[in-house]
């Protein structure tokens, strides 16, 4: 849960800092990582993001998860890679309040404050 909402967070925050997409992620028992859209990382940039991140943990950022009718316009600011063409039904959506509004149908944490640090 801890790891599922901090990569929702460092998604969130390395698209809102260098406007670099997620496009792969796994969580893993030994060993986790997120794939960037970007060539290559530099050591400021893994530093800004990490510093960011601990700053939006220690404000306590609520983390909710909504639930929206297809066709919603509270959709349109919703960050989401794509809905299969099949999907029908409601649409969850997990807030990292003022951060991030993504699609996702995972368990994560209730506060940022409990992930501690990045």
């Amino acid at each position: 849960m801890q790891q599922h909402s901090g990569q929702h967070l460092i998604t969130a925050i390395t698209d809102l800092i260098y406007g670099w997409k997620t496009t792969s992620w796994n969580l893993g028992e030994k060993v986790s990582f997120i794939e960037l859209d970007t060539p290559s990382i530099t050591d400021q940039q893994m530093n800004e993001i990490e510093r960011v991140s601990n700053e939006k943990i220690r404000e306590h950022l609520p983390v909710s998860v909504r639930v929206y009718q297809e066709g919603s316009t509270d959709l349109q600011n919703v960050r989401s890679r794509f809905l299969p063409d099949d999907c029908v039904g409601p649409i969850r959506v997990v807030s990292i309040q003022g951060i991030d509004d993504n699609t996702c149908c995972g368990t994560h944490v209730s506060n940022l404050s409990h992930l501690q640090v990045v």
